[in-house]
């Protein structure tokens, strides 16, 4: 079970993480937080569970986990406008990396487009990001972020495609010290988000898998014809790729896929 003292104890930052809504046991973090009236959930909010039995990834794929073993939350933010989203979910996949770097392994920890972290091409953490309207008015955006951590093992195809800070370490690890660690970078990479700072597209593309590569891109669900020189992201979080006629193409979030 989570130790919510230990984590408070250990929290130094400014206002992440300062109201935590922990439960044993939740369907998703994510739709627990899309459930609550907009002022229920400050902003900073953290929403985490031991056991999560419908967690969601992108495109609804199901995120398993093992009960108790990793970190499962949602973050709760409200920023004035909903632009720029991309960008957060990739700011929240670098902390994550970052993390993986404290861990002592000499593994590369690197974000694959759109929301996921790996290491050794071996999947470590996901994120979702929802945002949460009334008519025009933004309500809140929610960040949910699936990190192994403890796991031992992982079943069915995902046994050589997933991997956790324990298989790496062969350590079992503090849950509540690294959810603390992590809230620290990831506050210090939404104040910079909030500004607008040049420097967080820039350290996010120093993390992507294949920056730089002639890669395949899929979009729609179809593959595009010929091959793009992957140049990460803009400013907004948009994917920019060069095509072989040299002209500069830009993909929005949720359409396009990545592969070598």
């Amino acid at each position: 079970m989570f130790n919510c003292s230990a984590f408070n104890n250990r929290l130094s930052t400014a206002w992440l993480g300062h109201h935590l809504h922990y439960f044993e046991e939740l369907e998703s973090t994510n739709t627990y937080a899309k459930q609550q009236e907009g002022g229920e959930l400050a902003h900073g909010s953290v929403i985490l569970t031991d056991t999560q039995t419908k967690g969601r990834g992108q495109y609804q794929r199901q995120w398993q986990t093992t009960p108790g073993q990793n970190l499962t939350f949602s973050l709760i933010f409200t920023p004035a406008k909903a632009d720029r989203l991309p960008l957060l979910t990739l700011g929240c996949a670098l902390a994550i990396t970052e993390l993986m770097d404290l861990a002592g392994d000499d593994s590369w920890a690197s974000i694959k487009w759109p929301n996921d972290v790996l290491v050794d091409n071996k999947k470590m953490a996901g994120i979702l990001t929802e945002t949460q309207f009334s008519g025009d008015k933004l309500n809140k955006v929610i960040v949910g972020i699936g990190l192994n951590v403890n796991q031992r093992d992982f079943w069915d195809a995902l046994s050589n495609k997933a991997t956790s800070l324990f298989q790496l370490t062969q350590k079992e690890q503090s849950r509540e010290e690294i959810l603390a660690e992590l809230l620290q970078r990831i506050e210090y990479y939404y104040r910079l988000w909030v500004k607008q700072d040049e420097g967080l597209p820039k350290a996010v593309n120093c993390r992507m898998l294949n920056y730089g590569e002639w890669v395949k891109l899929t979009v729609g669900g179809k593959e595009l014809t010929g091959r793009f020189k992957f140049l990460g992201i803009n400013a907004a979080g948009v994917l920019v790729a060069l095509d072989e006629h040299m002209d500069v193409q830009k993909f929005a979030y949720e359409q396009v896929r990545v592969n070598l």
